[in-house]
């Protein structure tokens, strides 16, 4: 089973309002290297894969047509580049890998490579991209670029990571690099190349300015959950994070994922899926219930309406509340919709459904949706349920709160994984990059012949 911690580079990850917590560090840990560097530590004493970056371009601007409420809640802002924080984190760890969130829609291609290959050798090779297309319109706004249709975003995605792969792989000959001081030469200029790509959406002439790194390509992360984001998966990913409302109805969606990549050409087994859960462990029953009593006390219900309007595209404060959402084109995330199909496929979402779900946190309870909650027993058994029953790979823990939570995983849920003989209890030293840390020992470089 694989492992992946979820966080992110601003006060309060992902649940907002939770920087209050009395004992939470990320609020002011966040803009400091000590945390992160011994944050990492702590993961990689647990034996953790990958620590996740989420990152975004742009303020959550949408609701009320105002930046306001998400600068008020701590909404993925303030919120610093995580690509910065990764080579000082490998130095202070052997193991650990690290996946950064980087967008194809607000950056040039040439650069994202010239930047992870930079990461894959400042980290001997335990970097991973995780591949998003940006949504938010302020982005646009504020000079990143065009604000794309959300299909459109991805077309231009398979173009860019085309091109990402074609430096990486295509540029630079292995023995490029000969260093021989006799001839005053570095590198062979006959073993460097052009990529020469002209596309609708790049045109790149190469060569790469970087000589290949351990990874040559960086392990490939993908979290869209839309249709078309689906589709780009299969075709790309090696590790893809899904949220699936139960272990019952996401093994349908693991398995279309599968079939999917199976149409793309490559191996059904090639593609590994973690299951992202809010995680919530307690040491006892009360505890538990303790850390779900501060989780509602402390939700920021506008937060979390500025969050999900950001996330749809469209401002739910304009509308009354019995407004079939179905009826409201956004072109942002389609992935929040469509978990919310998932969720009742039968129902008709309005406005007033979203209100009233944003202003209330989700029950905490053993069962709940895309939630691991209770003692470190209890959330264990529903991770084997998922593991058998979904057939997903392991699991992105989102843990809650931030900084408490992942002590949480550490302390008391990686020890009750190991008892069960369902984790590792050390890293195998013959995995020396992430990749072959999903894949095996000798797994270095994504697969040939796939593009």
């Amino acid at each position: 089973m694989h492992l992946a911690v979820f966080t992110q580079c601003s006060p309060s990850p992902q649940f907002k309002g939770m920087w209050r917590d009395p004992q939470d560090r990320s609020a002011e840990g966040y803009k400091r290297l000590a945390h992160w560097t011994a944050l990492a530590q702590r993961l990689e004493a647990a034996c953790v894969d990958t620590l996740f970056f989420a990152d975004v371009f742009g303020l959550y601007d949408v609701y009320q047509g105002s930046w306001a409420p998400a600068v008020r809640h701590g909404v993925q802002v303030p919120m610093i580049d995580p690509t910065l924080l990764l080579p000082a984190m490998a130095a202070v760890t052997e193991h650990l890998g690290f996946a950064v969130t980087y967008s194809t829609t607000y950056h040039q291609p040439y650069h994202a490579a010239r930047l992870f290959s930079s990461l894959d050798h400042l980290t001997g090779g335990r970097v991973g991209w995780n591949m998003v297309t940006s949504y938010l319109r302020s982005a646009a706004e504020n000079g990143m670029g065009e604000f794309l249709d959300h299909d459109v975003r991805y077309d231009r995605a398979d173009e860019y990571v085309e091109v990402v792969r074609a430096l990486w792989e295509d540029s630079w000959e292995d023995d490029a690099v000969v260093r021989d001081a006799a001839s005053d030469t570095f590198t062979d200029p006959d073993r460097v190349h052009e990529i020469g790509h002209a596309g609708k959406w790049f045109a790149v002439r190469g060569p790469h300015q970087c000589e290949p790194s351990p990874q040559r390509t960086p392990l490939l992360f993908q979290a869209g959950a839309s249709a078309r984001g689906i589709d780009f998966a299969a075709r790309h990913a090696e590790v893809v994070f899904l949220t699936l409302a139960d272990p019952e109805t996401g093994a349908k969606k693991v398995a279309e994922l599968r079939e999917a990549a199976a149409r793309a050409g490559r191996d059904p087994q090639s593609i590994k899926a973690l299951q992202g859960s809010m995680t919530m462990v307690g040491a006892d029953r009360d505890q538990a219930r303790a850390r779900a009593r501060l989780y509602s006390q402390l939700w920021s219900g506008e937060g979390q309406l500025a969050k999900w309007c950001g996330w749809m595209d469209f401002d739910i404060a304009a509308y009354p509340d019995d407004a079939p959402v179905s009826d409201i084109r956004g072109q942002a995330s389609h992935s929040f919709l469509d978990f919310l199909r998932r969720l009742s496929p039968d129902r008709e979402w309005t406005v007033g459904d979203i209100r009233y779900i944003a202003s209330r946190p989700r029950r905490a309870r053993r069962d709940a949706p895309m939630m691991l909650f209770g003692t470190a027993e209890e959330v264990a058994d529903r991770m084997e349920q998922w593991l058998e029953i979904a057939d997903v790979d392991g699991f992105n823990l989102v843990p809650c709160p931030p900084s408490v939570a992942i002590d949480d995983i550490c302390d008391l849920l990686v020890p009750e994984l190991q008892r069960r003989g369902m984790f590792r209890t050390a890293y195998d030293p013959a995995e020396g990059t992430q990749r072959e840390r999903y894949f095996g020992a000798g797994v270095h470089h994504y697969p040939k012949g796939v593009r």
